[in-house]
């Protein structure tokens, strides 16, 4: 399990760094042709949501892994580690089950997109599956993170960070 998660968590990073990429090159090749050709796709804004959208949650379970999420420890530091494990598998319960519920949700709507053969309606028609795909796969693989991370968590083998990143 946790080299699964590992595998899909280092996946998903890259993942959200290509489409790091694809938004910025598209930017540029917007620009260019605003400058230059006097056109544009008009459609910018709205691909450069969905890659937003697809790259903050594709590299979310790699920031987990990483003690990259803000965690506020007021309460914890003071709680002995037996109490602090049991709040710490608390929270990650909480996580998987608001997680898991949206991540529901989101895929309902997108199989129903795909069922029903809807499109955007946009200038560039897409599926209307598309856009939320990778928002879907990155609440997949936080998912998995969150399973590994509560596992390892129960059985005592980590705890989760004593300090949020800098900010």
């Amino acid at each position: 399990m946790l080299r699964l998660a590992n595998w899909l968590s280092t996946g998903g990073s890259i993942a959200a760094g290509i489409v790091l990429v694809s938004m910025t090159l598209y930017t540029l090749i917007e620009i260019t042709l605003r400058t230059l050709v006097g056109y544009s796709t008009n459609v910018l804004v709205e691909f450069v949501g969905y890659g937003l959208a697809a790259m903050t949650f594709l590299g979310l379970g790699q920031t987990l892994r990483e003690g990259g999420l803000i965690r506020i420890n007021v309460a914890l530091q003071f709680a002995p580690p037996m109490l602090r494990r049991v709040l710490d598998v608390f929270c990650i319960v909480c996580g998987l089950g608001v997680m898991a519920v949206a991540a529901w949700y989101v895929g309902a709507d997108l199989a129903r997109s795909f069922v029903r053969g809807y499109e955007t309606d946009s200038v560039v028609a897409l599926p209307q599956w598309v856009p939320p795909l990778g928002l879907f796969i990155g609440m997949l693989v936080f998912i998995v993170e969150l399973i590994a991370r509560l596992i390892q968590v129960a059985l005592g083998l980590e705890v989760l960070s004593d300090e949020s990143p800098d900010v």
